[in-house]
Formats: structure tokens, C-alpha cells, sequence
């Protein structure tokens, strides 16, 4: 919702966007977690090298 309280679907669909995994994050993240499963662990963190930035599920 914008300031005047109606729908802003622009907005609305950066938001959602900017606050996914990106898919080359989530393959490895997918690939890493079926790995650890089977030592009956999780993995529920992981950064990026490039950017920094953490991704978590």
C-alpha cells in the first residue's frame, strides 16, 4: 500500500523480488542441504563471497 492507502503492484512486486534467494544461491543452497540430510544436519545459512550479503531460509 502506498501513503494514500491504495495498492501499489510496482512496489509490491520489487519488494517481493528484492527479498528472494537468487536462483544460482538457491540451487547451491538446495544442493548443500540434501548433502548435509543425510548426516541428519541442516543447513540454514549461507553467504555470498561476492557480495557478502547471507541468505537464510
Amino acid at each position: 500500500m502506498n501513503k494514500e492507502g491504495y495498492k501499489d503492484p510496482t512496489a509490491e512486486i520489487a519488494v517481493h523480488r528484492a527479498s528472494r534467494m537468487p536462483k544460482h544461491i538457491w540451487n547451491v543452497f538446495k544442493e548443500l542441504n540434501l548433502a548435509a540430510g543425510k548426516s541428519r544436519v541442516e543447513v540454514t545459512e549461507i553467504r555470498d563471497k561476492e557480495t557478502g550479503k547471507k541468505y537464510r531460509r
